[in-house]
């Protein structure tokens, strides 16, 4: 009996036991581990979520998880970019290295309304990634474009604070403007500059007629895709990158010292004695050296990014404050921007989303670019002889006859005056009076954004409707201030000017998207869309001006506002309100057969209101076709697959608009008041009218033809990457006015469109990128050709006039020469026995007068490039990037022969010039003969050609091991030397200098130069 009873409790026992286990088994239990990539760096924000609950972790800095989960559960490992992986949930430590998801991480470009995987694109579209722009002392999104990408030029007309580079794609197409189009976020605008580089994920160039079709009447000069940051599935982050400049004059032109001045100037015809007598014998002003200091650059940016399944946001904030290298305060730029963006799928078939980027800024700036007044050329022209300052109490006696004269000598913080020249009396002077003799300010607000929503009902059909904006206020003034440069520039009273403009525009499109893969091996994409945009601008605009006396009640900075006006002022009003409208319908179709075989066309319609174009001919039709074979995909190919690891061949042709020389109603006919008459008798007159223009109802757009022709490679295991594109792109029916016709009844004649214009080149791309163990390295380089011709021109017209130095007409355009060349006198030598200049006859009747005035040179580059050079090795990194052009030139305007005492540069007139002593000298003689000829001559006219090392950046990441204790993900902290060296022969400021971005290409009357900066900096990641 107690046996029973004993085997009965054992077996009790038993299955209790077994019990507790089975329930132990159901129980939690608790897994820990470490997520890493494939090359053992950890990983964070890596989701580790139990599968078929929401159960679950994110990694930390380190990539360790911790997560408790029932016995026998599946963990599910994920983070965008990587091969999701499935592990069984076990207790203790389960490590886990993700590998990247090569399908997903395929390389995608932004394509209008749309994107596109790099593999499928048939065009010719460069791309310029964040990568470009990081760490640079850009402060413009313009400016991250040149170098970086082969058939983009930057032209400057001033590299001032506060300015931006005009762009220009592939060649000059217009002989008013070859602006591209620029679109942020799916918003067009005309201007990028208070795009802060930091908030930009990528920058697309829409090269080719095809790429850029689908936006028709405005893509004739190119597309520039501006995609901002958004937010990331994944922890949240938190970076802060702070910048420090510390700026100076990149390159010093070298003028004559005192002693060499008096050398020229009494070669010239100056007597010694005379000069003596006013000199003081020891002053030797370095212009430059007054003119320009060292400055400073700061820059801070902070983000905020994060987001989940359903959602992101990306938020930032910037603030920019940047004082130029002219000595003071004049020159100073501050901005402040602000990056919203976020989007939300609200359901599994909606998502909305906002992008908005929001500036203000405040500008002052100094004179530049003008021949009447540029602070450069004065400090290029102002003789060595005049002290910068004097005291009170040691004024040269033509100062105080001018102060005896109720002139205003302007002084400084010190009561010092500033210095006037005895000698030089053009209109550059004293660069401290030409600081200080005006106050220009400028300051504005730009608010552009997008509204939108994705609406997809079922799989591979996406609907999109956005609502574009574009917001902006501009407010300057101008105070002109007493003062007395010279004889020849001076001012007696206050005058004061004052512009406020608004500009709202707005678009609205919705477009559908479909993609169908048929087995496997057929994919069609289509497009199909419509777009309405509006703009309108309206400004005020008022003024003061002195009649007898200050045109304020005081010359007190108190006083200089409009409300302020004293009674015999002349005070101008004025102020208008524009709009402007356009209709759009488009659209897109492609075939792709296993991304072997690739063939794409579209078409646009755009309509323009009647402000542009007669209703006759508003409508525009803008198509495009384009193809791609991969070659690589062909089984043929497979024997040279490790060697040639991707080969595709590209074509396409399109047609693009241009509406840049439209505005203004230009094809309607004006009547204007021509005088009063008197057709009856006694004192009754009647005003008469004439027509002012004669009218066009046959005007249309311009429109630009294209042919593009490459292939993109990629050997060696993808290390390699080659592109090639041939293009050939006619630009026809430019407006032109100043025709001729044969008949003219009263007035002038309309534009028309009368002009032709060509550009061809070829681009390469080419890249490297490898690593020898813990070194890594990589090489990009980018190199474009271009040949421009102007092919029609309208016959009654021989060229049409640009740009001009002071009376002397410079650049033209005309047919079968490039947009905007240099006209004027070939210099054939220093005649021996007189020292003055002599010029070719190329006429051949025996005489040079202004009919021997030929082609001297061009602005247009043969051919653009950059380089760019990386490498790292563990936490160290260099960076080195440069950037240049060949075959362009400059035309130096500064020196003026009724000016002749000016001063001059060393090497264009002092050195090797014609002397008794040297009668083989190659420059003429000092205050020689036919001098006007002279300046207008290929002598002034100086091989452009220029590399600017751009970048020199060395950096330090910190050892992540450093970091985590104080909460901090990433740190990096660098140095850089920022456009320190240029070579070249142009011996002005700077290579790259132009008056105007049209037709004064090229042309350098005083321009803002380049600074050299030193830069320190810190990127955080929290």
């Amino acid at each position: 009996m107690k046996n029973m009873t004993l085997k009965r409790f054992v077996a009790l026992a038993a299955l209790l036991l077994c019990n507790v286990s089975f329930l132990l088994a159901q129980g939690p239990v608790k897994v820990t581990g470490k997520v890493v990539d494939n090359m053992g760096e950890p990983m964070i924000g890596v989701s580790i979520q139990e599968k078929g609950t929401t159960n679950g972790v994110i990694s930390d800095f380190d990539g360790n998880y911790n997560l408790s989960v029932k016995q026998g559960a599946v963990l599910v490992f994920s983070y965008i970019g990587y091969v999701m992986q499935e592990h069984q949930a076990v207790a203790g430590t389960l490590n886990v290295t993700l590998k990247e998801d090569t399908k997903a991480l395929e390389e995608v470009v932004v394509v209008g309304y749309g994107v596109q995987k790099k593999s499928s694109v048939t065009g010719a579209i460069s791309q310029v990634k964040a990568e470009d722009m990081q760490n640079r002392t850009i402060t413009s999104a313009a400016q991250a474009l040149q170098g970086k990408t082969a058939g983009v030029q930057l032209i400057s007309t001033s590299s001032a604070p506060g300015s931006s580079p005009t762009i220009r794609v592939r060649g000059y197409s217009s002989n008013v403007s070859s602006d591209p189009l620029y679109v942020v976020d799916g918003v067009r605008t005309t201007d990028i500059s208070g795009i802060d580089p930091n908030d930009i994920a990528s920058m697309e160039v829409l090269k080719d007629a095809a790429s850029a079709a689908i936006y028709g009447a405005e893509a004739g000069n190119g597309v520039i895709l501006i995609t901002t940051k958004k937010g990331k599935a994944g922890q949240g982050k938190i970076t802060y990158d702070f910048q420090f400049s510390s700026q100076s004059i990149a390159r010093i032109p070298e003028l004559l010292n005192a002693e060499e001045y008096i050398n020229y100037m009494c070669e010239g015809g100056m007597n010694r004695d005379d000069i003596m007598a006013i000199w003081d014998g020891k002053t030797d002003t370095d212009w430059v050296d007054v003119a320009f200091e060292n400055s400073r650059m700061q820059k801070h940016n902070v983000a905020f990014t994060g987001g989940g399944d359903r959602g992101n946001y990306y938020l930032s904030l910037t603030y920019l404050d940047n004082n130029g290298i002219v000595v003071g305060d004049a020159d100073h730029y501050t901005r402040m921007t602000a990056t919203i963006n976020s989007e939300y799928k609200i359901k599994d078939w909606l998502k909305v989303g906002t992008t908005n980027q929001i500036e203000k800024y405040n500008v002052r700036s100094v004179s530049s670019q003008n021949e009447y007044g540029s602070l450069f050329s004065g400090v290029m022209l102002m003789d060595p002889l005049t002290a910068p300052v004097y005291s009170a109490d040691n004024l040269p006696q033509h100062m105080q006859n001018a102060m005896a004269h109720g002139k205003h000598l302007m002084q400084d913080e010190n009561g010092n005056y500033y210095g006037v020249s005895n000698w030089y009396t053009g209109e550059n002077y004293n660069p401290l009076i030409m600081r200080d003799n005006g106050i220009t300010r400028n300051s504005g607000f730009n608010v552009n954004g997008s509204i939108y929503g994705e609406f997809t009902p079922f799989g591979g059909f996406t609907f999109t409707s956005r609502f574009g904006y574009r917001l902006s206020g501009t407010r300057s003034s101008s105070v002109s201030l007493p003062f007395y440069g010279n004889s020849t520039q001076s001012r007696d009273y206050v005058d004061i000017s004052g512009t406020s403009s608004t500009t709202i525009y707005y678009q609205w499109e919705n477009f559908a998207n479909y993609m169908k893969t048929f087995n496997k091996a057929h994919t069609v994409t289509a497009m199909l869309g419509m777009s309405y945009q509006e703009q309108t601008y309206d400004y005020v605009n008022a003024g003061l001006s002195a009649n007898g006396e200050h045109a304020v009640l005081q010359n007190n900075p108190l006083f200089y506002y409009l409300n302020y006006g004293s009674a015999s002022a002349t005070k101008s009003l004025g102020g208008e309100k524009t709009r402007t409208a356009k209709m759009s319908y488009f659209g897109r179709i492609g075939y792709d057969y296993k991304g072997r075989y690739m063939i794409q066309a579209s078409l646009r319609a755009d309509a323009a209101d009647l402000s542009l174009l007669p209703a006759s001919n508003r409508w525009g039709y803008f198509p495009a076709v384009s193809a791609g074979w991969t070659i690589s995909e062909e089984n043929f190919f497979e024997p040279i697959k490790n060697y040639v690891t991707s080969f595709k061949l590209r074509g396409s042709w399109g047609q693009n608009g241009s509406l840049a020389a439209l505005s203004g109603y230009p094809y309607s006919t004006d009547m204007s008041s021509s005088g009063i008459y008197s057709f009856v008798t006694g004192n009754s007159y009647i005003t008469g009218v004439s027509p002012l223009s004669l009218g066009n109802d046959e005007l249309k757009w311009e429109t630009s033809e294209q042919w593009n022709v490459g292939f993109d490679a990629r050997f060696l295991r993808d290390r390699l990457t080659l592109g090639f594109d041939y293009f050939d792109k006619k630009t026809k029916d430019l407006l032109v006015t100043g025709t001729k016709p044969s008949l003219i009844i009263g007035g002038s004649t309309s534009p028309i469109n009368a002009g032709n214009v060509s550009n061809k080149g070829v681009e390469f791309e080419l890249g490297w990128r490898d690593n020898i163990k813990d070194f890594n390295y990589s090489i990009r380089a980018n190199l474009a050709t271009l040949k421009n011709e102007v092919t029609y021109l309208d016959p009654s017209l021989e060229r049409v006039a640009g740009t001009n130095y002071h009376t002397y007409p410079i650049s033209y355009f005309e047919k079968g020469y490039p947009v905007y060349y240099f006209r004027g006198y070939k210099f054939a030598g220093v005649d021996p026995v007189t020292g003055d200049p002599t010029f070719a006859d190329v006429d051949g009747d025996g005489v040079v007068t202004e009919n021997d005035r030929t082609y001297i040179g061009d602005a247009i580059p043969d051919f653009t490039y950059g380089i760019t050079l990386t490498a790292a090795y563990k936490g160290l990194d260099l960076t080195v990037f440069g950037t240049g052009s060949y075959g362009n030139d400059i035309f130096h305007a500064s020196y003026r022969p009724d000016y002749k005492e000016s001063n001059k540069m060393k090497e264009v007139f002092y050195d090797n010039r014609w002397t008794v002593d040297n009668p083989n000298g190659t420059v003429p003689r000092s205050n020689a003969n036919n001098m006007d000829k002279y300046i207008t001559s290929d002598a002034m006219v100086y091989d452009g050609s220029y590399f600017k090392i751009k970048q020199i950046q060395l950096g330090y990441t910190l050892p992540k091991s450093w970091l985590n204790k104080v909460y901090i993900g990433n740190m990096r902290l660098y140095c850089s030397l920022d456009d320190f060296f240029t070579f070249t022969k142009y011996p002005g400021f700077d290579p790259e200098s132009s008056s105007n971005a049209t037709s004064g290409m090229g042309i350098d009357k005083g321009g803002y130069p380049t600074s050299k900066k030193v830069v320190f900096g810190i990127n955080v990641e929290f």
